[in-house]
């Protein structure tokens, strides 16, 4: 709500809540309903933002695209393999507007990553690693709430088919009935580069992204003065010693909510974005397979 007050040439029309206190939240003008299917009924909308539980996200995005509505998607795309399945199924025909918000590669730090990256030859591997404390959710794993951001920017750097290599919980414990764990996984992408990424809510709160190439390593850092840095080849990638690489200041939401007004203006149905959504669910689903193969694995031990 704030990232679209603070923006020319778009507001709010109306939100879909049952907070009691959504009202005072918003302007006089923005009309409140219960219920979302209520949205979509309203006249001369130019699109809709879905912030809902990951659940409920192929219901609602079917639904608008069907009513012919753009839509601004939080990421996951899906919650389960099943649900991506019906995504797929349902959008394979129609020419839509959707832009998942893979919150990083919108920010500024990555998309300089991005065109960096152009001058660094061969991509070798990729390494990552985020956490926090929390936020400890029942309605979303660890897997599925942390991983589609690195997996997100993986696949983009190496665009084509990747597959799921392996997948451990190394620590995992209880906060009022909610899972806190350390993940490690291992994708292998296109060219067969390798990713190791581990996210975690049992760790102090922190994001980097580092791509290895041959003539150096580019790493992403959220939260640092220095958002990114290029490293000499073979350097280590917790190097202090690299060199800052200039990045524009802007929120990664902003520009989000900017390239869906975009598309929504040119009538852009490019489908990249879509199709990264479906792909990370592909690849989330592989891996919370392994998953879980390797919890009950670990739980049948002596």
């Amino acid at each position: 709500m704030r990232t679209i007050d603070a923006l020319d040439g778009v507001s709010l029309a109306a939100v879909a809540s049952r907070n009691p206190d959504a009202k005072a939240l918003l302007a006089p003008s923005c009309a409140v309903m219960t219920e979302w299917r209520e949205l979509l009924t309203i006249p001369k909308l130019d699109g809709i933002v879905v912030a809902t539980p990951p659940e409920s996200h192929a219901e609602i995005l079917i639904a608008a695209v069907e009513a012919g509505l753009p839509v601004l998607i939080e990421k996951p795309l899906a919650a389960s393999r099943t649900a991506g399945h019906a995504i797929e199924a349902a959008l394979r025909q129609r020419a839509a507007i959707v832009v998942v918000d893979h919150t990083h590669l919108f920010a500024p730090g990555f998309r300089m990553l991005r065109h960096e990256a152009a001058g660094m030859g061969r991509l070798r591997r990729i390494c990552a690693s985020a956490g926090n404390h929390g936020p400890y959710r029942a309605d979303v794993s660890v897997l599925w709430d942390w991983a589609p951001h690195d997996i997100a920017m993986a696949l983009t750097l190496a665009p084509g088919p990747a597959r799921a290599r392996t997948a451990r919980c190394v620590e995992r414990q209880l906060f009022g009935g909610v899972a806190a764990e350390r993940l490690t996984l291992e994708v292998e992408l296109a060219g067969a580069v390798p990713a190791y990424i581990q996210v975690s809510t049992l760790n102090d709160r922190h994001r980097w992204f580092a791509a290895v190439f041959e003539a150096g390593t580019l790493v992403y850092r959220d939260g640092n003065a220095s958002k990114l840095v290029r490293l000499p080849p073979n350097a280590e990638i917790q190097s202090t010693v690299g060199q800052p690489i200039w990045v524009a200041d802007e929120m990664p939401l902003t520009r989000a909510v900017l390239d869906f007004m975009r598309a929504i203006r040119t009538n852009d149905t490019d489908r990249t974005s879509l199709e990264l959504g479906l792909a990370v669910t592909e690849l989330i689903a592989d891996l919370d397979d392994m998953l879980h193969t390797d919890v009950e694995g670990l739980s049948a031990a002596p």
